[in-house]
């Protein structure tokens, strides 16, 4: 199965790059913005983007324990 539908909860802390449509910017279309969320896992991430409407959420990368900008 490919990892892009794979919403399994990894269980450990990550970092994860996320590329969503903030409501909250720019009424009422919203603003497309790319960010990192420190989460438990792929679930957890989309409960908070949901309880923030976000919509459109176009991505969500686990990249691991460290930034990759640090």
């Amino acid at each position: 199965m490919s990892k892009f539908f794979d919403y399994s909860d990894t269980e450990q802390p990550q970092w994860f790059q996320i590329k969503a449509r903030d409501m909250s910017i720019w009424k009422p279309k919203g603003r497309v913005i790319t960010f990192w969320l420190w989460g438990d896992s792929e679930q957890h991430i989309r409960e908070l983007l949901t309880k923030k409407q976000f919509k459109d959420i176009e991505w969500i990368k686990p990249i691991g324990n460290t930034l990759p900008f640090v």
